[in-house]
């Protein structure tokens, strides 16, 4: 009975560490793909905000636990995406949502990416 336990155990493992490494491969061109995205799609006016996406991972013990697309000029992509007042207060900017539609297109990539490389890995 120790031996099944063990071979189980094993199996379970090697199982476990390959879909947590395809996961995190496929984390990371997700990543990738909504940074360049973000950025074709940013407003031009003198081009920072193209060039301010990063990509930020936190880990929780060597496992890829969160990756986070951000913006090193938060605040100016809240205006763009969401609109504001004008200098003379009275009339307002279109809203872009170029991060927002951009986010919700490769997020469905992902999940299906996601449960491709569940089906994958056995």
């Amino acid at each position: 009975m120790n031996d099944l336990d063990e071979a189980l155990e094993s199996v379970l493992d090697n199982y476990t560490s390959e879909l947590r490494t395809a996961i995190n491969a496929d984390t990371e061109a997700a990543a990738q793909r909504l940074r360049k995205a973000i950025s074709a799609d940013a407003p031009v006016k003198t081009g920072k905000q193209k060039k301010s996406w990063r990509i930020a991972k936190e880990y929780l013990g060597g496992i890829d636990l969160k990756t986070v697309v951000h913006s090193t000029d938060y605040r100016k992509v809240h205006l763009l995406e969401n609109g504001h007042l004008t200098r003379d207060g009275k009339t307002r900017t279109k809203p872009t949502h170029y991060v927002s539609s951009n986010a919700e297109r490769i997020i469905a990539e992902y999940e299906q990416q996601i449960i491709e490389t569940i089906k994958v890995v056995k």
